[in-house]
């Protein structure tokens, strides 16, 4: 299934060096607003960094 059409909207980034991927990836976003935080291993960089999951800037 898409990414998108699992969480629209929503991505996750990496606090440390900036990665950012759709959350639908990783999981779902029902009814949720404002940014959450997770920690987790960067595919990008490879280390542990805290994750903000949030909606897509627009632009």
């Amino acid at each position: 299934m898409d990414p998108e059409k699992r969480a629209p909207g929503w991505t996750i980034r990496c606090r440390r060096c900036g990665f950012t991927e759709p959350w639908g990836k990783y999981g779902i976003r029902l009814w949720a607003w404002g940014t959450e935080y997770t920690i987790g291993r960067c595919a990008n960089c490879g280390r542990f960094a805290t994750f903000a999951i949030e909606r897509k800037r627009k632009g």
